[in-house]
């Protein structure tokens, strides 16, 4: 079986260790510390608590793997981006699994030792927000290392001196592969170590095994991997570890059509994560021009939840052709412990240059401002579809120029 073959196969069989206990759009610190405590009823995994959150929880670090070759990889940094820790428990399942793949697993555990610290955020992962308990950004702590979790993560990549680390993300639902109506399912970046971006051996490293996880999750999804945008960010933790001399490979979930729970994201972090291991393992990498990376269509902040087009705007008398872009948050209700969303307009006039995730043209339709459009109850914005914009046509929200 050729190596592409050996993922596609993969990627058929995924749902063999998918964990069936965690959702890929949220995970609680008690449910973590439970699938934990199973873990180290396991052989294969060394569990370590590393020390606490700003609030007390615990953070953890599970290492397995007797090779040569350390690999760091850690998740949740941004508390309201679960999809990576979902992936990282279907991985300890495929290793734990005896199958199929057991060569796969017996070379990767020979060359690789695993260091994954899941949910480096607990406060904000509890909280679903980006910051931690007292509103700090991790990933613009690595200069002052203000909070507990900034210093675990520093310390532990200072005392276990990884080859290779693996700063496992989500981002949201607006970027585009380059400049397409393309959503990015998976951005990559191997981030530089000062503003002129400069390219040394460390660096080329991180690019040569994005390249591989290209070349495999094009095999997936063709139109829909991109690069993150490399400005050099002096704080960031990815920054600084490619600075200290360890390749590091950005990794950030993104958006797929219809895959609004992100499961399709979580299924392709582990083909990724896999496709990037077995690379390092095999030093395949070595073999791959980094300038490949250049090729990966950037990210473009292109999209909106939902795009109006050609509505007429009327004003002092006169009247105006423009486009509405409306995104929707995602907030997390800690009482009900459900998500809600929570809609705005993101911009309006010319959007001809962008594209909706879901969109309509609306010619020969205008734009009557209404109170009613001013809602305090969290609404989801399925609101507008599902032949629901017909209701809102005839309420008063939009009036038909025809009529």
């Amino acid at each position: 079986m050729n190596s592409n073959d050996l993922f596609i196969s993969l990627f058929k069989d995924y749902d063999n260790y998918r964990e069936k206990n965690y959702n890929s759009d949220f995970i609680s610190h008690s449910q973590l510390t439970e699938l934990i405590s199973v873990m180290q009823t396991k052989n294969l995994f060394r569990v370590e608590k590393l020390g606490e959150s700003i609030d007390g929880k615990e953070i953890f670090s599970i290492v397995f793997g007797k090779g040569e070759t350390k690999i760091l990889a850690w998740t949740q940094m941004h508390g309201d981006e679960p999809t990576a820790t979902a992936a990282l428990f279907d991985l300890f399942n495929f290793f734990t699994s005896s199958d199929q793949f057991d060569d796969l697993r017996k070379n990767l555990l020979g060359k690789i030792t695993f260091h994954f610290i899941p949910m480096l955020n607990p406060d904000g992962a509890e909280m679903y927000t980006r910051e931690n308990a007292f509103n700090i950004d991790l990933n613009r702590d690595a200069l002052r290392l203000q909070s507990y979790e900034s210093i675990i993560l520093w310390d532990y990549a200072e005392k276990f001196e990884p080859e290779f680390c693996f700063n496992l993300h989500d981002q949201n639902s607006y970027y585009t592969s380059g400049r397409t109506n393309n959503a990015s399912a998976i951005s990559l970046l191997a981030p530089p170590m000062n503003h002129v971006k400069s390219i040394n051996y460390i660096r080329e490293q991180s690019m040569q095994v994005i390249c591989r996880i290209k070349e495999v999750l094009s095999l997936f999804i063709p139109q829909n991997i991109a690069r993150y945008k490399d400005d050099y960010e002096p704080r960031a933790f990815g920054d600084n570890f490619t600075k200290k001399g360890i390749s590091t490979i950005l990794i950030e979930s993104g958006y797929y059509k219809n895959d609004f729970k992100k499961d399709f994201i979580r299924k392709l972090n582990f083909i990724a994560l896999l496709s990037a291991f077995n690379s390092i393992a095999e030093k395949g990498y070595e073999n791959i021009d980094h300038k490949k990376y250049f090729d990966i269509p950037e990210n473009e902040e292109l999209l909106f939840d939902l795009l109006l087009r050609n509505l007429i705007l009327n004003y002092n008398g006169r009247k105006f052709k423009i486009d509405i872009g409306i995104n929707r948050e995602k907030k997390w209700n800690k009482e009900s412990q459900s998500f809600y969303f929570k809609s705005k307009i993101a911009d309006l006039g010319d959007l001809s240059t962008y594209y909706g995730i879901e969109e309509y043209d609306l010619t020969g339709y205008q734009v009557i401002p209404d109170n009613k459009l001013a809602v305090d109850e969290p609404a989801d914005m399925k609101i507008f579809f599902n032949g629901e914009l017909s209701k809102k046509v005839s309420n008063g929200f939009i009036t038909d120029l025809s009529k």
